[in-house]
């Protein structure tokens, strides 16, 4: 089951199962891990769109209870997680990068059938964007905004970003974060180097003049 269409994104809620056993962060012998990243994301691709602001993850784990207490060799639960998010990050994935991640939770469920697992998607802002819409304006300083290719041709939206560079820049303390987080974007920048690798297409914002 997977709910990746418009209108579930719209009301901040995606949900999918998938149907192939999780593996440890701590099992990465003949590439497990890649193998299992590249087999959940068969799945995301599919999704036309991706999540971009603060979300909340809930993973239920379904195995039978015979393997939870019978193998000596269990997983521990903690450690699917990671392999797990990893798989949902990127242009292929459901999420631009874990960063946005503020919550994880996760289950045991006892179940008769192979192992799998189900994960819901929650994000209380509503930031998402059509993939293929995707881009992220970069600045000098290597912090990125997610945008779209259609507005940064807008020039008073190109405007304001500028603006909200100049204000992130200079924010170095706690007192300057709450100064001005009044006149900031809901949607968070992040760093380069936590995306450069997904996937995703970039643009200089210094390239990106505003015309007076």
């Amino acid at each position: 089951m997977c709910t990746f269409e418009k209108s579930n994104f719209e009301n901040g809620y995606v949900k999918f199962t998938a149907n192939i056993k999780p593996v440890s962060i701590q099992n990465n012998g003949g590439g497990k891990r890649a193998a299992f990243k590249n087999e959940l994301q068969q799945i995301t691709r599919a999704s036309d769109y991706i999540i971009t602001g603060t979300c909340w993850i809930a993973i239920d784990y379904y195995c039978q209870h015979v393997k939870r207490v019978k193998n000596p060799s269990v997983y521990d639960i903690d450690n699917i997680i990671k392999p797990i998010i990893d798989g949902l990050v990127g242009k292929d994935g459901i999420i631009i990068d874990d960063v946005i991640v503020n919550r994880v939770t996760v289950n045991w469920v006892d179940t008769p059938h192979d192992d799998s697992f189900e994960v819901e998607i929650e994000y209380p802002d509503l930031l998402f964007s059509k993939k293929d819409d995707l881009i992220f304006i970069k600045s000098e300083s290597g912090w990125c905004f997610p945008s779209s290719i259609e507005l940064i041709k807008n020039n008073g939206y190109m405007e304001m970003m500028h603006n909200y560079y100049r204000r992130w820049d200079s924010i170095s303390t706690e007192d300057d974060y709450y100064n001005n987080i009044g006149n900031l974007p809901f949607q968070n920048f992040i760093y380069h180097v936590k995306i450069r690798d997904k996937g995703f297409e970039f643009v200089e914002l210094k390239s990106l003049q505003v015309i007076s």
